[in-house]
């Protein structure tokens, strides 16, 4: 079984205060590979990325939502950073706007000697696109709303497919065996001349899915890409639907989607800081055993 933990690096929006920090979600995807995948990076978020025990050398990927500051402007300093300390692999970083990207990394003098790979996302696709896969799992990305090039992401793990040992004692298998080897890597085998398929003989246990919206306010594609997550973090400006404006998600509606769209657990963050004590936001959750508010370094394994 895979273990991901999610880390969210910052919970503020738009501007920092003294205890919250910008944008930045920490992927860390545990298997037989370990995968790192850092999603927007606000200023300090190579800092927090170091509080919450990752060395930058091990990110993978960057995957950035949109080109606002608060989600992006800590890229430059954490790649000089990387550059400082030697490393040599190139870094994948995925955006709607990757001339932006190069811009922005082509603003400083930097000591790196690897490169940025520049990924573009898709913008004019309006149902998920696959932009990214390992072994185990893939990224998939979907336009949001927010009035400037914006996309949300999705981690999604693989179906597996588990030998069920009633099915396989009814299929006449043996107890154990090559047999079973066999089955998994070609999905059929012959046995007393019969020909057995790996669908007939096994459950299937679905894989994870792990949401990102970036910042949007409630829109289709977040939906397409929520329905059935097992996490979902969510911009969470407002806590009032009489206050949403600018593009992005109050409370009430992110509660909604969660019950809508079946989302197991739900994460907020992005709080406006006149919301100065996270506890306001707490207090005007409905759903306390599926929604839970954010502070800066909270950390959920899955």
């Amino acid at each position: 079984m895979s273990r991901i933990t999610v880390t969210i690096l910052g919970t503020t929006a738009g501007a920092p205060t003294p205890d919250r920090g910008h944008s930045g979600v920490l992927i860390v995807r545990e298997d037989a590979h370990r995968s790192i995948l850092l999603l927007d990076c606000g200023e300090g978020a190579q800092r927090q990325v170091m509080r919450a025990g990752v060395n930058l050398f091990d990110i993978d990927a960057v995957f950035i939502t949109h080109l606002h500051g608060d989600h992006c402007l800590g890229l430059p300093g954490m790649v000089d950073t990387m550059g400082f300390d030697g490393r040599t692999r190139p870094l994948a970083v995925y955006s709607p706007e990757p001339r932006r990207i190069s811009k922005l990394l082509g603003a400083a003098r930097s000591h790196r000697k690897f490169a940025i790979l520049n990924r573009p996302v898709p913008l004019w696709r309006k149902t998920p696109v696959k932009i990214y896969s390992r072994k185990g799992f893939s990224i998939l990305s979907a336009p949001v709303s927010h009035g400037i090039p914006a996309v949300a992401y999705c981690l999604k793990e693989e179906e597996k497919l588990n030998i069920d040992p009633e099915k396989a004692a009814l299929a006449g298998l043996p107890d154990e065996g090559n047999l079973y080897q066999e089955l998994k890597e070609r999905r059929v085998v012959r046995n007393r001349g019969r020909m057995i398929r790996l669908g007939d003989v096994s459950r299937v246990i679905p894989g994870k899915i792990v949401v990102y919206s970036g910042d949007t306010e409630i829109c289709s594609s977040v939906k397409t890409l929520s329905a059935g997550a097992d996490l979902l973090v969510h911009d969470c400006t407002y806590l009032g639907d009489a206050e949403r404006s600018y593009k992005h998600a109050s409370l009430p509606q992110v509660e909604l989607l969660a019950e809508e769209c079946g989302v197991k657990k739900v994460i907020l963050t992005h709080y406006s800081r006149k919301y100065a004590d996270v506890d306001i936001v707490r207090r005007g959750i409905t759903m306390p055993d599926r929604v839970q508010a954010a502070t800066d370094l909270f950390s959920i394994t899955l």
